[in-house]
């Protein structure tokens, strides 16, 4: 632990040591010589003293060292002088080394009789602290907060009044929006402990949220224990003190979603909103808003039973184009960290989708597409006159896509195009390094040499395999079914999640082999074929993305066009190619966004909006090909909708929008029993059980001298004047 240091509380005190010097001074005033004149009676005196001088020498002596080590100690106690030392008790009271931990996470913003989790944590270490008493050492360290928010944790000495930094510090703590982490707080502590020497006991005040202490089983989190085990190692002891409230409502908003990928202008759509009630109590006329571009567009009043779950649906119909701010918010529970949800999107026009059909017959009209337009829906109105498809379908023959206006689509579906030569499949590089989708059905009259070396070019080009032989039975007695490989990918979720859009249903005689598959493709659905051959495949090119199907898009290969899963297929694909960087839009916590903006759309003068309302001025920087910018957005600790302004010398201004959403979970207040974390961590114990000789005993021990110097103080007093008196005795009885 290395030698005892010597600390002062008030070490401007140690300038009064000089009042040491007064009883020096008197005495040497007192021995000042006079003029003598002779007198009898005196003569006889001074010839008796002679007869005594040397002991009333050492009296006066004795006297002057009493009197001038009190005044020097008396000082020195004014001073308030400790002696650390991290393994031997010292001489006076022992004092304590103990820090408080105070969880800040989102679940503390729980509300009990209009007060928070937060504040009744907050109040229990502001007593904690006041009790501590003068030459204590205390340190404060907060949890749930992001980096930039959390102090750093720093001794303070204890001084009368208490520790006027850290309850100045724990007044301002506000609840965050992330949940605990209690293995990186722990080790946070055993850091500090080791750092500041000696034994320390940290007190922990928390609601306890059960997912941050155990796993859904129910038992121990490895992190956790290993980190206590830091603690102890470092000599440090952690005491809980629970401040959870009792039978809390809430309801948690857990998501927001459109029904469709793709929003268009004039097509109805509805925004689902899941609730789920953790608690076991109902929570009667619970209401829920949705708002766009921040109006109100509907209003549900429910009651949510304990344990219940359900999804809300509120139609909207969007009638401009560009960025639209959709919020869901409800009211009435005891936490606000989870009422609101947000969500940012893309509102376009009508889509134009370009299909490319290799199997077009002028004679009888008849094509590969069919099923395809049939099952998009292009063109279809409701009965009132509502435009119900946001697609605008235009079929060629595949002959003809060098001349077809390929610039205004959004779009590109080559349907078992048959041969692909140099120059269509450069605009189609083309096509999808600008951002476009396309969507290829592969089919018998494909031409495996064009497309090889046109469009796969070893691996260069935008097709994402190497075309294999083409592998059917005519007689349909040979059938495969679909294995879903990726059921996260946004194309996927919905087939993968509901068994009656009738993936499974699906029966496959025949589809093309692919040879080779180039680096970074995603495969989303393969073949339960004895190669597990992979029939539905991503791949992004450029900006663009491509998505091909191993098989055709009529009836000739496969069922699938007649089955629901090829209408949901479609519905999915189709707004993902068309909106691919949608998922961009809507990031999670302290996610960062990373942007290319076109040189087109370079604007000197680029702005950041937060929900607040306030303005952080941004900056482009120039790509490594010269030919774009990057635009980097941190990550934003506080949820909401943020708005990127674009403004060029012109005046010209557009906007662009992201939204930021609070992790899922913090708001099922459910808390883990103090007892069973003691029982599960042996090296917890409970605060609020421990009496002060318990924590005094296992807090560092750091000597506090100023109680001992005022004794000897005292005693020193005394002692002169004991002694005074007695030498005034023993003078006159030896006269």
């Amino acid at each position: 632990m290395g030698e005892p240091t010597m600390n002062f509380i008030n070490p401007a005190l140690l300038g009064f040591l000089s009042l040491g010097l007064i009883p020096i001074i008197i005495y040497l005033i007192n021995r000042q010589r006079y003029r003598r004149r002779p007198w009898a009676a005196m003569e006889f005196l001074l010839k008796a003293m002679k007869r005594h001088q040397r002991r009333l020498r050492l009296e006066n002596l004795l006297l002057l060292l009493i009197r001038t080590l009190a005044v020097l100690l008396f000082v020195m106690a004014m001073a308030r002088p400790s002696l650390d030392d991290g393994t031997l008790p010292v001489i006076g009271r022992t004092a304590r080394q103990e820090a408080v931990i105070i969880d800040a996470s989102a679940s503390t913003a729980a509300t009990l009789a209009s007060r928070t989790t937060l504040q009744e944590a907050r109040e229990q270490a502001r007593s904690l602290l006041l009790e501590l008493e003068t030459g204590d050492r205390t340190a404060l360290l907060v949890g749930g907060l992001p980096p930039a928010d959390t102090p750093t944790p720093r001794l303070e000495l204890v001084v009368a009044g208490g520790p006027a930094d850290i309850l100045g510090q724990l007044e301002q703590i506000s609840p965050g929006w992330l949940p605990l982490t209690p293995e990186f707080l722990i080790s946070e502590a055993a850091a500090f402990a080791a750092e500041e020497g000696g034994d320390w006991v940290f007190h922990l005040f928390s609601d306890f949220q059960k997912a941050d202490w155990f796993q859904e089983d129910g038992t121990e989190l490895p992190s956790v224990r290993k980190a206590l085990e830091l603690l102890e190692s470092s000599g440090g002891q952690l005491l809980i003190h629970n401040v959870a409230p009792t039978k809390p409502r809430n309801v948690s908003l857990t998501s927001l979603r459109p029904s469709s990928g793709l929003i268009s202008t004039d097509v109805p759509l509805s925004f689902q909103v899941d609730l789920v009630n953790k608690g076991t109590e109902t929570v009667p006329g619970l209401e829920v808003e949705l708002l766009v571009n921040g109006e109100v567009q509907g209003t549900r009043r429910i009651d949510v039973e304990g344990g219940q779950e359900l999804t809300l649906g509120f139609p909207h119909i969007f009638r401009l184009p560009g960025v639209a701010n959709v919020e869901a918010r409800l009211k009435s529970d005891d936490l606000d960290r989870d009422d609101a949800r947000w969500f940012a999107c893309e509102v376009v026009e009508s889509v134009k989708i370009l299909v490319a059909d290799g199997g077009w017959n002028p004679d009888d009209e008849s094509s590969e597409s069919e099923w395809l337009v049939a099952a998009i829906g292009e063109g279809e109105s409701s009965s009132r006159g509502i435009r119900l498809s946001p697609y605008n379908v235009e079929v060629i023959p595949d002959d003809r896509l060098l001349s077809a206006d390929l610039d205004g689509a959004r779009i590109l579906v080559l349907a078992d195009v048959s041969r692909m030569n140099p120059a269509e499949s450069e605009r189609i590089s083309k096509f999808i390094s600008d951002g476009g989708g396309v969507l290829v059905f592969t089919g018998s009259r494909m031409d495996p040499a064009s497309w090889t070396a046109n469009a796969w070019q070893n691996g260069e080009g935008w097709f994402p395999w190497k075309p294999g032989i083409s592998i059917s039975d005519p007689r349909r007695q040979v059938f495969y079914h679909w294995l879903i490989k990726d059921p996260e990918h946004p194309v996927m979720e919905y087939l993968a999640g509901d068994p009656e859009t009738g993936l499974g249903d699906v029966i496959v005689h025949g589809f093309q082999k692919p040879e080779v598959f180039a680096e970074g493709i995603e495969v989303l659905l393969e073949l339960d074929d004895f190669d597990q051959t992979p029939i539905l495949v991503q791949s992004s090119f450029g900006k663009g993305t491509v998505i091909v199907l191993g098989t055709g898009a009529d009836r000739e290969w496969s069922n699938f066009p007649v089955t629901p899963a090829y209408v949901c297929f479609l519905h999915e694909s189709l707004p993902w190619l068309t909106v691919q960087d949608g998922s961009r839009k809507n990031l999670a916590l302290g996610e960062p966004l990373v942007q290319e903006i076109s040189s087109a759309d370079y604007a000197p003068r680029i702005s950041l909006v937060t929900p607040e309302g306030s303005a952080v001025p941004l900056a482009l920087k120039e790509s490594e090909d010269r030919k774009s910018f990057l635009l980097s957005v941190a990550g934003s600790w506080s949820p909401g909708v943020y708005e990127i302004r674009f403004e060029k010398d012109s005046g010209e201004t557009r906007s662009d929008a992201f939204s930021v959403n609070p992790i899922k979970g913090e708001g099922a207040l459910v808390f883990a029993d103090p007892d069973g974390i003691v029982e599960i961590y042996p090296a917890v114990q409970r605060g609020d059980f421990l009496n002060e000789n318990e924590s005094e005993s296992t807090s560092g021990r750091k000597g506090d001298l100023w109680y001992p110097l005022f004794s000897t103080v005292l005693l020193l007093l005394v002692l002169e004047t004991g002694l005074a008196s007695f030498f005034s005795r023993a003078r006159k009885s030896s006269r």
